[in-house]
C-alpha cells in the first residue's frame, strides 16, 4: 500500500505496540540516527521498540543517544540467536531502497507487516506500508515531520541523531538535495539541542591513523581521465589489512577523488568480504548515478549511488568504467 499522507504512517504507529527497526548493510548516519530518532519517539509513546542491524555500528556514531540499544547480530556471540518475535509486530525499515539490503536480521520476515520509509527514487516499494519521500534530503527529514504527526516533542535525545542523518546524508549541507526545508528542519533541531560543532566532529574530525594511511594508498592507485571526466580508485583486501583498517574508514574517499575539478563523476571500487567489489559513485553535474548504478542491479541518489557486482576487481573495474565512459557520451 502506497501511504501519500505521513498521517497514515503515524496512524499505524499510534495503532500498534510491538516493533522492530532496522535499515541497510554498511550503516550510515541516515540509517543509524533515523533508527535511534524512531526509537525514542515510540518509546515516547509507550511502545515496545527494538532497532537491529546486520552489521556492526561505524565507531564514528558511538556519541549517539541510545546507541546501546541497537542489536548488531555481526557481534552476537551465540551464532543461534534468533530475535524473539511478540504477537503483532511490525518491521519498521528506513533508508533502504530494498528489503535484501538489510541482510539476515535473524527473524523470518515473511511473518510481519512492514513499514517502509525511505527518500531513494530506487525504492521498490516492497513493504505492506510505503511511504516514499524523494525530496526530502534524508530520512531524518521525513522523521522529523513524522513526529509533529504522531504529538512527539522533539528532545534533545531525537534532535541529536535527526541532525546526525541529515548533516550526513546532505555532506554537510552541500549535496543536491539540500532545500530550504533542510535548513529549517535543522535550525529546529538545533533549537531543541543538537549541538552542530559537536556532532560535526565527532563525525568528521575522529579519524584513526589507519583511515588516513587507507586514503592514502587509494590516492596513489587514483585515476583520471579528463577527456571523459571520470575519477576513480581502488582499495583491496590488501590494503585494509596493511593499514590495519576499519571497514567504515572507506567512507569518504569516493568523495574525495571527485574534489578534482576535471572530474565530474567518481568512482570507488572496493573490495567487500564476500567476494564481491562494492562500487561507490558520485557526481558533482546533471549526470544521474542512481540510474547508471540500476544497470548492475543497485541505486541511490542522482548524485550519490552504488551497487556490489560479482567478480574480480580488475574486471570489474573495466567492465563499469567503459560502460561509464560509453553513458558519459553519450
Amino acid at each position: 500500500m502506497q501511504c501519500e499522507q505521513l498521517s497514515e504512517i503515524a496512524h499505524l504507529f499510534n495503532k500498534y505496540h510491538n516493533f522492530i527497526i532496522s535499515s541497510h548493510l554498511n550503516l550510515d548516519g541516515d540509517a543509524l540516527g533515523s533508527e535511534l530518532a524512531l526509537y525514542f519517539m515510540l518509546k515516547q509513546l509507550k511502545k515496545e521498540v527494538r532497532v537491529v542491524n546486520r552489521d556492526k555500528t561505524p565507531y564514528i556514531y558511538e556519541f549517539l543517544p541510545g546507541i546501546d540499544a541497537i542489536v548488531c547480530l555481526d557481534e552476537q556471540q551465540d551464532k543461534n540467536f534468533t530475535l524473539k518475535i511478540l504477537p503483532e509486530t511490525i518491521l519498521v525499515v528506513l533508508d533502504s531502497s530494498n528489503l535484501e539490503r538489510i541482510g539476515d536480521i535473524s527473524i523470518n520476515i515473511n511473518q510481519l507487516d512492514i513499514i517502509n520509509i525511505d527518500h531513494h527514487p530506487s525504492n521498490t516499494n516492497f513493504g505492506h506500508y510505503n511511504y516514499i519521500d524523494t525530496k526530502s534530503s534524508s530520512v531524518g527529514e521525513i522523521l522529523f515531520q513524522l513526529g509533529k504527526e504522531m504529538n512527539c516533542p522533539i528532545t534533545k535525545q531525537i534532535a541529536i541523531p535527526l541532525y546526525t542523518a541529515i548533516v550526513t546524508d546532505t555532506g554537510s549541507f552541500h549535496y543536491a538535495n539540500t532545500r530550504a526545508e533542510t535548513f529549517q528542519v535543522a535550525f529546529h533541531l538545533v533549537e531543541s539541542g543538537a549541538n552542530p560543532h559537536l556532532i560535526t566532529n565527532y563525525i568528521y574530525h575522529n579519524n584513526d591513523i589507519s583511515g588516513l594511511k587507507l586514503l592514502g594508498k587509494a590516492l596513489l592507485k587514483m585515476k583520471v581521465d579528463k577527456e571523459s571526466k571520470i575519477s576513480w580508485t581502488v582499495v583491496t583486501r590488501d590494503m585494509i589489512e596493511e593499514t590495519f583498517a576499519k571497514e567504515e574508514e572507506t567512507e569518504g574517499i569516493v568523495d574525495k577523488i571527485l574534489s578534482i575539478k576535471e572530474a565530474q563523476v567518481s568512482v570507488l571500487f572496493r573490495e567487500v568480504k564476500n567476494g564481491n567489489i562494492k562500487v561507490s559513485l558520485r557526481s558533482k553535474g546533471e549526470f544521474n548515478v542512481d540510474h547508471f548504478s540500476r544497470i548492475f542491479g543497485g541505486g541511490g541518489h542522482p548524485n550519490a549511488a552504488g551497487c556490489q557486482i560479482e567478480g574480480n576487481i580488475k574486471t570489474v573495474t573495466e567492465k563499469v568504467i567503459a560502460k561509464l565512459k560509453e553513458a558519459l557520451s553519450n
